[in-house]
């Protein structure tokens, strides 16, 4: 299908080369000062945007809603509270902090992985996927590199608004004598009509080398793909508009309403994007996952030794 989910939104630029590729990444990141974005990557160009507790959900074949997600949130909550975590420094953190944890140790939550670093994102763009043939060969697959902009981006009241960014514990850290204290930010970023940032205040190992944090909303009733579980309305888009944005002479800027730019990563660029990353960024698995989990699942230690 190579992205064609994407594709069918207008939001969508194909490059021609690495180097076009670059050359857009950089025009989205420099553009002017009016978009904010987040960065993610997906190996599979036919990956969704959504989220692992609505994946799990649908794996289980349960007709998900906003109401559905939140009971199976709460019950995670609950159980993992139950075993003993949620815990730091002898303080209970918050409900953000611990589905934050949670998630990345590979529980389901709401929570989607971003980065503020194009870079990382390409990173995992770049990765392996493939797909069998009707033939039974395996196929590589092209990845996506997906520029999120948030126009909903608050950090205080403005305006009247609501916040729409959400740090996890306090400086310094404050707990709650109840637990509908310790789920106060979850239930207010629930109750907003656009989507949220989570940011964790004492990011672990794994989340400070990747410059990540989190984009989730309450759970859009009339769900689409490829924005599945995201809450806002997707204007159509003009991929040709797009690739003139992303490519061409600079004009003014890229338009009030873009939700996004899909950048396709060519599967037969992968490799060399990656060889790029690693000498001109330092971009590698070591790097990017210095941790346990990190080394199991990607040291090579089960490289047979060489003689």
């Amino acid at each position: 299908m190579n992205g064609s989910v994407w594709r069918d939104t207008g939001w969508y630029f194909t490059p021609s080369s690495a180097s076009e590729l670059m050359t857009a990444i950089a025009r989205v990141g420099t553009h002017g000062t009016n978009h904010r974005f987040a960065w993610r990557g997906h190996a599979d160009a036919d990956y969704e945007w959504s989220s692992s507790l609505y994946r799990t959900l649908v794996q289980e074949n349960v007709a998900v809603s906003e109401e559905v997600m939140r009971e199976r949130e709460e019950r995670i909550l609950d159980e993992a509270r139950r075993w003993g975590l949620g815990v730091e420094g002898g303080q209970l953190v918050d409900d953000f902090q611990l589905l934050a944890d949670l998630q990345h140790f590979g529980v389901p939550t709401r929570l989607v992985d971003v980065t503020s670093n194009p870079m990382t994102a390409l990173w995992f763009a770049t990765d392996h996927a493939s797909t069998k043939t009707r033939y039974g060969a395996s196929r590589s697959k092209p990845g996506l590199l997906i520029a999120m902009s948030m126009p909903w981006y608050r950090e205080i009241v403005d305006k009247g608004r609501p916040p729409t960014v959400f740090k996890t514990v306090g400086s310094p850290p404050q707990t709650w004598g109840d637990m509908e204290g310790l789920s106060a930010k979850r239930s207010r970023a629930l109750e907003l009509s656009t989507p949220f940032v989570v940011s964790s205040s004492m990011p672990n190992a794994r989340l400070r080398a990747q410059e990540g944090y989190f984009i989730a909303s309450a759970h859009p009733d009339g769900a689409t793909a490829p924005l599945t579980s995201l809450s806002f309305d997707l204007p159509p888009g003009d991929a040709e508009m797009v690739r003139t944005l992303l490519t061409g002479e600079r004009t003014q800027g890229l338009p009030r309403r873009m939700p996004f730019v899909a950048i396709l990563v060519p599967a037969g660029i992968k490799a060399q994007l990656r060889e790029y990353l690693r000498l001109t960024y330092s971009r590698t698995a070591k790097a990017l996952f210095p941790d346990y989990t990190g080394f199991k699942d990607h040291g090579r230690w089960r490289d047979r030794p060489s003689g």
